[in-house]
């Protein structure tokens, strides 16, 4: 893997919303060289749970398609329990981003799979 610069989120914690093992890995792979902490939500309303109980979270990483409560409706959610909180968007249907297709308040940033890792890391400094 080739990052253009460093990060070091020592301090900060971001909320990776992802339904499959493989991407959730993936992505905790590259964010663990960062010194982030790292918590994983495994569908919507698991994610929206860690949100209302955890003041910590700096940022959301929110798959859109996902079992049970989908990440739109997550980020709908979470924007009504901490506006302020960053959520960005992944998915690997285009899709998806769409701006029509769902509103776009609900989303800070957007990222599609598989993640360009530069662009991942320069819209979470931008954010956190």
């Amino acid at each position: 893997m080739l990052i253009d610069k460093e990060y070091n989120w020592r301090g900060k914690t971001i909320l990776i919303a992802e339904d499959e093992d493989i991407n959730y890995m993936f992505v905790e792979r590259v964010l663990l060289a960062t010194n982030v902490t790292l918590v994983r939500a495994n569908n919507g309303q698991h994610a929206i749970d860690i949100v209302n109980s955890n003041p910590n979270i700096n940022l959301v990483l929110m798959d859109i398609r996902m079992p049970d409560v989908n990440g739109i409706e997550a980020a709908e959610a979470i924007k009504k329990i901490r506006p302020e909180l960053p959520v960005v968007a992944q998915t690997c249907y285009e899709k998806d981003l769409i701006l029509d297709d769902y509103p776009k308040a609900h989303f800070d940033g957007f990222i599609c799979k598989p993640v360009n890792i530069n662009k991942l890391f320069e819209i979470i400094d931008h954010l956190v």
